[in-house]
């Protein structure tokens, strides 16, 4: 069955959850994203066989994870997201401090002295999203990059959207090429995708 979606689904919704977020404030974020790391933080040390974290680096109204990264560095990679085109290239950085402003004035590594990793090797994947469902279904900015990038990750890395709880709605628009999130992370913690039949 198609689920066909028109682009002012997505847009209204978009704009909805930018309200939403434009209605915290700092102090509410940075108390949130806290809580986000803590959880990951806990949630990632149970996982088996996981080495490369594919991270990103927070926009002003994203929960931000590098405490995350400076916490679990020695035991841990860390790749970041480079837009490539139409998709993201993910590069491994040891230090947050060693980002540059790149595309659309976000944070990226630098190609010139960060490793590449493809993303059949990302263990983990933690995604930034304007807005999640709780049956994994998530809603980017309008630019496809991640929708790009998450269909050639290896498909049992588990795919963790990250975002605060304010974030999370009962339906956003959905197509069926979209790749679901496995997990969801907000300031409450690590929860599995709930499973629905069709």
């Amino acid at each position: 069955m198609t689920n066909p979606v028109s682009n002012l689904d997505k847009k209204h919704s978009r704009k909805i959850l930018r309200g939403l977020l434009s209605d915290t404030t700092r102090s509410d974020r940075a108390s949130w994203s806290s809580g986000i790391c803590d959880g990951l933080s806990d949630w990632i040390a149970g996982l088996a066989h996981t080495r490369t974290i594919a991270t990103y680096a927070a926009m002003e109204s994203e929960a931000n994870l590098t405490s995350l990264h400076d916490e679990m560095r020695d035991r841990y990679e860390f790749a970041y997201p480079l837009v490539a085109g139409k998709v993201l290239q993910f590069h491994v950085v040891d230090d947050p401090c060693q980002l540059r402003t790149g595309s659309f004035g976000i944070l990226e590594p630098d190609p010139g002295i960060h490793r590449q990793v493809e993303p059949t090797d990302l263990d983990l994947c933690l995604c930034p999203g304007l807005g999640f469902t709780l049956n994994g279904i998530r809603l980017g900015r309008g630019r496809a990059y991640y929708d790009s990038t998450l269909s050639l990750l290896n498909p049992e890395a588990p795919r963790v959207g990250i975002a605060f709880g304010l974030q999370l709605r009962d339906f956003l628009p959905f197509e069926n090429h979209d790749i679901l999130m496995t997990h969801l992370s907000t300031e409450q913690g690590v929860r599995p995708i709930r499973v629905t039949s069709s």
